[in-house]
């Protein structure tokens, strides 16, 4: 007897089968920029200039910096912003393609961001303060309501957060900026109880700041917006020539962008407060330009080998199947929540002054090695739970939560034989 093929239900989330290789390694990717710059943020004892970078920081220091303030800093976030735009647009564009109405979709989307936004308040509070999951969990909302309207009002809104972001964003080039929430001057943070509780009141301010926060991170939601409307990132030989447009022009205009702030950073460009605010402005504004080609850049590289997958005949139909570091970065991207949390689990005792405090006077150069330390354990996670068949353990809660219990599949029909 032959069994049936089966087709999955609305509710449920999108197979293996269906993703596509671009996002994910574009993902697993931008979460080593992401622990890179958020490294400094653990920096503690050491007088910071723009960038919250040491002013006075070794020559393996500055390496890192310039290099980091080139290629990483607004730029890492910026990706990871437009991604999950990009993610919950073909979310909803699958759920239409296998039946489900618009308001089912719409309340599955709804409670996926929900329950980011509380997976972000939990890791806020527990462990670091600088948690960006509980801003994206209320952008999200703010996504669901553009996914229907038309272009042009989205490049309007995205044009119009744009000046919020680069106002925001500006702070990173003053210098002495704070380099996190303030907290009371009289919780002592050193110590485990003392940093908990001022974490809790920095939890309690997101209340009220997170959703002006989302609103900044707008601008590159709306980019991953349109870039979903088109499927570029999940059908990337058939848009190479744009991709390549967006891959060059933007690291043309991102990176000379990032030089001036990155100058000041190491100390060979000297600026005052509003010189600074200035020049975080232009790296922010650039930035955003960086993190789309950087995205288009994956795509181009993957729509490239897929179509030569389709001339050769290759494997899964011509669509390229990742392996080396493309499929480490893949499973990463799979897996993006867990190895996010993973960072905070390895890297804040390791460098808070409450846990081991190696933090307390280090260099970049340090933190950074620390960094990329964190990322290849959690790469590392990834690659077993991947060889397992097996998704991140914040995943299947996610999904538990937002999705329910697996329902059994829904049998797909079946055509009559033939007659004899």
């Amino acid at each position: 007897m032959t069994t049936a093929p089966t087709t999955p239900g609305p509710g449920a989330p999108l197979s293996g089968a269906e993703r596509s290789p671009a996002p994910d390694v574009a993902r697993g990717t931008a979460l080593l920029g992401i622990a890179l710059a958020n490294s400094v943020s653990h920096i503690s004892a050491r007088e910071l200039g723009p960038s919250f970078r040491p002013v006075d920081g070794s020559s393996a220091d500055r390496a890192v910096d310039v290099a980091v303030g080139l290629l990483v800093d607004n730029r890492a976030f910026p990706l990871f912003t437009l991604l999950l735009a990009y993610g919950l647009a073909v979310t909803a564009r699958r759920q239409g393609e296998r039946g489900a109405p618009w308001p089912r979709t719409r309340s599955l989307l709804l409670r996926r961001t929900l329950w980011l936004g509380a997976f972000g308040l939990v890791h806020l509070v527990l462990l670091f303060e600088n948690d960006i999951l509980l801003v994206y969990g209320l952008l999200g909302l703010a996504v669901v309501l553009l996914l229907r309207v038309r272009e042009r009002t989205l490049v309007l809104v995205g044009s119009l957060a744009l000046l919020p972001y680069l106002a925001y964003n500006g702070v990173d080039g003053m210098p002495g900026a704070l380099s996190g929430p303030p907290v009371p001057l009289d919780l002592d943070t050193h110590t485990s109880t003392g940093a908990l509780a001022a974490r809790a009141l920095v939890a309690a301010s997101y209340v009220v700041t997170a959703p002006l926060v989302a609103l900044v991170f707008l601008s590159p939601a709306v980019l991953g917006l349109l870039l979903a409307r088109r499927g570029v990132l999940e059908h990337p030989a058939e848009h190479l020539p744009l991709l390549r447009r967006l891959a060059l022009g933007g690291l043309a205009l991102s990176v000379p962008g990032a030089v001036p702030l990155v100058l000041a950073s190491v100390q060979v460009l000297p600026v005052g407060v509003a010189g600074g605010y200035a020049l975080g402005i232009v790296h922010a504004g650039t930035g955003l330009a960086g993190g789309l080609a950087f995205a288009a850049l994956v795509a181009w590289l993957v729509g490239a080998r897929e179509q030569r997958a389709g001339r050769e005949g290759g494997r899964a139909g011509g669509r390229w199947v990742p392996a080396g570091a493309w499929r480490v970065a893949a499973a990463v991207g799979q897996r993006s929540l867990t190895c996010y949390l993973l960072q905070s689990i390895v890297m804040v005792p390791l460098l808070a002054p409450w846990g081991a405090g190696w933090g307390v006077g280090a260099g970049t150069a340090f933190v950074a090695a620390v960094g990329v330390g964190t990322y290849a354990s959690s790469a590392l996670v990834a690659v077993l739970l991947e060889r397992a068949g097996r998704s991140g353990p914040a995943e299947v809660l996610l999904r538990r939560w937002v999705y329910g219990r697996p329902a059994p599949a829904v049998p797909a029909p079946v055509a009559p034989a033939p007659p004899a």
